[in-house]
C-alpha cells in the first residue's frame, strides 16, 4: 500500500512539474468600488471594497461621505480625517463636488494632509458623475504653504498614490546625481532599476542615492542610514520627509551639493516640478546651516560638472 500510494504522489509531482499539466489559481477579481484609508505609519494609502446599496450618484455620493464622515477605518489603518477635522458640508454642481471643512485641518502635517485629501479625492472621483473635487476651509479656497489656491482636484493631481497591477514590477531607468571628489560639484550616475510597481518613483530615487554611486570617481551624497519617512507627489511638488541621519550623518560635503543631489534626482525621474523637505516632520530651520528646508527647490543645472563630449 505504502509504495502505490508513493507511486501516486510521484505521478502527481510529474504532472505539475511537466510542461503540459499546469494548476489554475482562481485570481480574486478586483474591488470595483472602494474605501480609501492611511496606514499606520501615515506613509500611503490603503483601500478596502465597497459595495454600494444602490450603484447611482446620489447613493453612493450620500454612503461615501457618511463613511468619510464617520472617520472609520480598518484595523490595519487610520481614517483619512483626523479626530479634530470636521467635515462642514459639501455641494456637487456640474461635475464638480465642493467640500468644506471646519476645525483643524490646517494642524495637519504635510505629509498627512496631502494623503488625507488624495483619500478623499480618489474616494468621490469613483462616482461616475464626478470628474473633480474642490476642497473650501469654512467657505475659504484651500491654499498650499505658500498661499496657493490648490484649486480643482482630479486622479492626475497625485501621481504614484493608486494605480491598477498593484502586484507587478516595472523597469526604469533613472538619473541620479552624487557628487565628485571635491564634494563641491554634482556628477550624473544613469541606473537601470527593476522595482515594484507600487513603490513610488520618488522613494526609489532616495532609496538608491542612500546605497550610493557605483561608478568611479563619484561620492555620497547621503549616509546609508537616510530614509524617506514619506514621498509624495502633489500639486507637482514632491515634498519628501527624511529621518534625522539624512541630517545629521551626510557625508563631509558642501550643503548646498547634498540638496540638490537630491532634487535634482528627484525631478529628473518624477512628474513634479518643485521639491520640499522636512525632517521628521519639521520644515523649521535650516538642513544645516544655509539651506532651508521650508523653501520649494527647483533644478540646480550650475552645480552639475559638465560631461566631457570627447568621452
Amino acid at each position: 500500500m505504502k509504495k502505490i500510494i508513493s507511486m501516486l504522489l510521484l505521478a502527481v509531482f510529474v504532472c505539475i512539474t511537466a510542461a503540459g499539466c499546469s494548476i489554475e489559481v482562481e485570481e480574486k477579481e478586483p474591488d470595483k468600488y472602494s474605501y480609501y484609508y492611511l496606514n499606520q505609519s501615515e506613509t500611503s494609502l490603503r483601500k478596502e471594497g465597497y459595495n454600494p446599496k444602490e450603484e447611482n450618484g446620489e447613493n453612493m455620493l450620500r454612503e461615501l461621505m457618511q463613511y468619510v464622515s464617520s472617520k472609520k477605518a480598518p484595523e490595519d489603518g487610520i481614517p483619512l480625517l483626523p479626530e479634530n477635522v470636521v467635515l462642514n458640508s459639501y455641494d456637487f454642481q456640474d461635475s464638480t463636488l465642493a467640500i468644506d471643512f471646519k476645525g483643524g485641518y490646517r494642524e495637519m502635517s504635510r505629509a498627512r494632509e496631502v494623503l488625507t485629501r488624495a483619500g478623499i479625492v480618489l474616494t468621490f472621483l469613483q462616482i461616475p458623475e464626478i470628474e473633480k473635487v474642490r476642497f473650501t476651509l469654512e467657505g475659504q479656497e484651500l491654499t498650499d504653504s505658500r498661499n496657493n489656491k490648490i484649486g480643482e482636484m482630479t486622479r492626475q493631481s497625485f501621481l504614484n498614490l493608486s494605480g491598477k497591477n498593484m502586484d507587478s514590477y516595472r523597469y526604469d531607468t533613472f538619473t541620479l546625481y552624487f557628487t565628485d571628489k571635491s564634494g563641491q560639484k554634482l556628477v550624473k550616475e544613469k541606473r537601470n532599476i527593476y522595482y515594484r510597481r507600487t513603490l513610488p518613483k520618488e522613494s526609489v530615487v532616495l532609496e538608491q542615492l542612500a546605497k550610493g554611486p557605483m561608478e568611479e570617481g563619484h561620492y555620497p551624497v547621503i549616509s546609508e542610514s537616510s530614509v524617506a519617512l514619506s514621498a509624495i507627489i502633489a500639486d507637482r511638488i514632491c515634498y519628501i520627509d527624511m529621518n534625522r541621519a539624512f541630517q545629521e550623518e551626510s557625508p563631509d560635503i558642501a550643503e548646498n551639493v547634498q540638496v540638490y543631489a537630491v532634487v535634482n534626482s528627484l525631478l529628473d525621474s518624477c512628474e513634479a516640478d518643485k521639491v520640499q523637505i522636512s525632517i521628521e516632520g519639521n520644515m523649521e530651520g535650516n538642513l544645516k546651516t544655509s539651506m532651508p528646508l521650508y523653501t520649494f527647490y527647483q533644478k540646480n543645472e550650475e552645480l552639475v560638472e559638465q560631461e566631457d563630449s570627447n568621452s
